[in-house]
């Protein structure tokens, strides 16, 4: 282990009330398990007879998929306080350098599976051309050793499984048992239903949801009834743009699961999440631990209850949160271990807990895994919801501006709200006279700062006593060579407003408005871009641009 540290962090606490001073608390002990200066991520545990294992993926320095990417096997001996380094499982037995992510282990008839997503490698938007497999590994010695992952599902190369649930059963007058498994598939468009009476050869059930705008991905699946003839899937929802927000599916079907009802929706994303049934004082509580969403694309990693009658279609679902833990930039897939009683222990990753930052850029740094005891006893009865969604808030616009003659060149960068440092680079020619500016902002090269697709242009753009004034550009396409990061030949910008304020002769900077478009129209591949910033330095009229300023401060 590269890093090993316990510490209390910060905790938020929804709803506690004045409870006596020795009552149990929700969430305690949380602490750092692992961290080495990579992306690490994907938590999954397991309790066996002696142990508790703890695997997540690790090797890489982001969420790019590689074939330097493995999953790390941890075991814990004294209930979670401590884990030992056991072994590591990777790809590298497949073909064409696959990745391996998102492990899920189970015990299924006697044997101890460890399940995994690969795909081929580099950046894949909605895991398209990223061909997935589900794979699957076998320990005989309680997760110290395992053999190599193979492919677990041949029939088709789109299908990674999520969550892996028994089914225990009687028919026929005879006990049976059957692993299922929900599956989400390579363009995030549907979400299916697997099946297997071995854990080794899975058949299709049906689908759950299919719904590009929807897209559907990450489904918890849980059963009900005396029989257990009622399955029920909460779906995840990235349907109010890739990095925004969007909701979570209810969805409900009878045995034996072939067709599927999801007409109930939460407003909440549930993304990587773990639910848990768990029973208190003979009532069972429905238990979500998943990433929460944040304006201008920030995230936390939090503790919701959902009440009602999820296996009922007709019942109603209200969300309640519990708690967030310490969490930031990309974060959740978490996983829980019983301790006994109402006691749980929680794992999950996040970037660094001192810094808010985005989280398409915690997608490419750092990042830990986290645990915390978890004591369910001190659930509280009452419930807070969430806060209402609320837009990214544009910073104020500094009060010292005024009109000036800022004719002439400038370094012009534009900071997304998705990742500020990652500008995009214009070289701006400007032209001034009289309270009215004309602007023209040719897009560069990020590598060469060569020009790269054709000038956005505004003309007659009136000027304040303030030095205040709003450009309007429209709409253009933006060459991949302009953002590499999304790597994306179709990237667009759409509505692009720019509310500046003019400093001096030499500077203007203000807030951006609008989206970007990646992939045809649909508004399920969009990015907003309201709370970006620019700034605008003045360059000589010939010669190397200046350093790109991204805003007003």
């Amino acid at each position: 282990m590269k890093t090993l540290a316990f510490g209390v962090a910060a905790l938020v606490l929804v709803g506690c009330g004045d409870d006596a001073a020795n009552a149990p608390e929700l969430v305690t002990n949380t602490r750092i398990v692992y961290g080495d200066g990579l992306h690490n991520e994907n938590t999954e545990m397991i309790v066996l007879d002696d142990r508790i294992l703890l695997t997540f993926r690790g090797g890489e320095s982001a969420q790019i998929g590689s074939d330097r990417a493995h999953l790390n096997i941890y075991a814990s001996f004294d209930g979670g306080e401590t884990f030992e380094k056991r072994t590591e499982v990777d790809a590298n037995n497949l073909p064409d350098g696959r990745d391996i992510r998102d492990p899920k282990l189970i015990s299924f008839k006697g044997r101890l599976f460890l399940y995994a997503i690969s795909r081929l490698p580099g950046g894949h938007y909605r895991d398209l051309g990223g061909k997935a497999w589900t794979v699957r590994s076998e320990s005989t010695d309680g997760g110290d050793t395992w053999s190599d992952p193979v492919r677990t599902y041949d029939a088709a190369d789109i299908w990674g499984f999520w969550r892996l649930t028994p089914r225990r059963f009687s028919e026929g007058g005879q006990a049976r048992e059957t692993l299922y498994a929900t599956a989400y598939d390579d363009g995030d468009t549907t979400v299916a239903l697997f099946a297997s009476d071995d854990g080794v050869d899975w058949k299709l059930r049906g689908t759950i949801i299919d719904s590009y705008d929807d897209v559907p991905s990450e489904a918890e699946l849980q059963f009900f009834g005396p029989n257990q003839e009622t399955a029920v899937s909460i779906v995840r929802l990235d349907n109010q743009e890739i990095l925004q927000d969007g909701e979570s599916a209810i969805c409900t079907s009878q045995a034996p699961f072939t067709d599927w009802e999801c007409g109930r929706r939460i407003p909440q994303r549930i993304d990587g999440p773990t639910w848990l049934v768990h029973a208190l004082d003979g009532v069972d509580r429905h238990f979500v631990f998943a990433r929460k969403h944040l304006p201008c694309t920030r995230k936390r990693t939090a503790i919701y209850e959902l009440r009602g009658d999820l296996a009922d279609p007709r019942s109603p679902i209200e969300v309640c949160e519990l708690a967030e833990v310490p969490s930031s930039g990309d974060t959740a897939y978490t996983a829980l271990a019983p301790l006994g009683g109402d006691r749980f222990l929680l794992s999950w990753y996040t970037s660094a807990v001192d810094r808010d930052v985005p989280w398409l850029e915690g997608q490419f740094t750092p990042s830990d895994i986290w645990l915390a005891d978890v004591d369910l006893s001190a659930a509280p009865d009452g419930c807070v919801h969430p806060a209402p969604k609320a837009a990214c808030e544009p910073p104020a616009l500094p009060t010292d501006g005024a009109p000036s003659d800022v004719s002439g060149r400038f370094m012009f960068a534009l900071a997304p709200v998705i990742w500020p440092e990652q500008a995009l680079l214009f070289e701006a020619t400007v032209a001034y006279a009289d309270g009215v500016v004309d602007l023209s902002l040719q897009p560069l090269d990020a590598a060469t700062l060569e020009p790269a697709g054709a000038p956005w242009v505004d003309e007659g753009v009136a000027v304040g006593t303030d030095g205040r004034f709003t450009a309007s550009f429209g709409s253009h396409d933006v060459a991949a060579t302009v953002f590499p990061l999304l790597e994306d030949p179709f990237l667009s910008a759409h509505e692009m407003a720019f509310e500046g304020v003019i400093r001096s002769a030499d500077l203007f900077c203000g807030n951006v408005t609008g989206y970007a478009q990646i992939l045809a129209v649909n508004p399920a591949d969009r990015i907003t871009l309201d709370g970006s910033t620019f700034g605008a330095t003045r360059a000589v009229e010939s010669g190397p641009l200046p350093d790109p300023v991204l805003g007003c401060d």
